[in-house]
């Protein structure tokens, strides 16, 4: 039993579980050089949030040792939807008696552990070759002022008129919404194909929702999609956020329930970066009509096939 004194605070008194169901196990072979090693405590393994044949020596432990609690709780879930789902007459969906331990495991033994950890996620967008290799040489966050000097950059390429990169940067949201979409690089912790409704507009219209979300010209609207190339580009990124780390162990935990045999699909959680972006890194780019292109979220990277999909 758990006791909770406000929000943060904690009092866990530890009992023994006198019974524990037989876990399957998961054999998981790394191709050489897939991962690097460990060095110390700040770890250089890149880890895959969906795939646990990834996870670092010490998320592993950590997961093994509760891994009967990780079992209990998506096994409630399950059963709990399927309540819920199937009531007659209506029920509300009821409360996981396993929530309490599950979510304490979750902020106070894993999120620590992975805001030492590198993770790879993935980003989506219609870029040109130019804005690739200025990508690839450092990332910049969103902001309205980026905006408007990649608009700049395009109508200097003759690409654009002036006038069209006006209407654009005019209706951006950007202006009404900048708390919230500034600062940040938007990326998936689970790859995608580039057919999925939740990224295909971004691979569709060059810009990303910054520029096309409210733009009211079809004309130039229908411009958009024909600048650049759809892309998706991996990228290394630390977890030093702990808000991050916290959401990004949501997926770790379906992958391990998963693992353990739990009828559970990592859907993985947009992530965004923000503090980390000086040590984020892309370490492969794919583009429309090469062949990895289409594989993403199907068999690439090594390990999706029979994993997530």
């Amino acid at each position: 039993m758990r006791l909770k004194l406000g929000c943060l605070h904690e009092v866990r008194a530890i009992t023994k579980r006198v019974t524990r169901m037989p876990l399957p196990t998961l054999r998981c072979v790394k191709a050489p050089g897939e991962l690097q090693r460990e060095v110390g405590r700040k770890s250089s393994t890149v880890i895959d949030l969906w795939n646990p044949c990834t996870f670092s020596l010490e998320l592993q432990r950590a997961l093994t040792a509760e891994s009967q609690l990780v079992f209990d709780y998506h096994s409630e879930e399950r059963r709990l939807m399927d309540e819920h789902l199937n009531s007659s007459p209506y029920q509300s969906l009821k409360p996981n008696r396993f929530s309490s331990d599950y979510l304490w495991f979750q902020e106070h033994e894993l999120t620590p552990i992975l805001t030492e950890t590198r993770i790879r996620v993935w980003h989506y967008a219609r870029l040109l070759d130019h804005e690739v290799n200025g990508m690839q040489q450092g990332l910049v966050p969103s902001s309205l002022e980026f905006l408007q000097e990649r608009l700049h950059k395009l109508v200097a390429m003759e690409l654009l008129s002036q006038e069209e990169a006006d209407k654009i940067f005019q209706e951006s949201p950007f202006h009404s919404q900048e708390n919230i979409r500034s600062g940040k690089l938007w990326t998936v912790t689970v790859p995608q194909h580039h057919r999925a409704g939740g990224v295909s507009p971004l691979l569709e219209s060059w810009g990303g929702e910054s520029a096309y979300f409210w733009l009211s010209d079809k004309s130039v609207a229908a411009k958009l999609k024909k600048l650049g190339f759809p892309r998706i580009l991996e990228i290394e990124s630390e977890l030093s956020d702990g808000l991050n780390a916290f959401s990004a162990s949501s997926t770790l935990l379906e992958a391990w329930a998963r693992k353990i045999g739990v009828s559970v699909v990592p859907t993985g959680c947009d992530l965004a970066i923000t503090n980390c972006l000086g040590t984020a890194k892309i370490v492969r780019v794919h583009t429309e009509g090469e062949s990895t292109f289409g594989e993403v979220g199907k068999t690439y990277p090594k390990g999706m096939s029979g994993n997530v999909t």
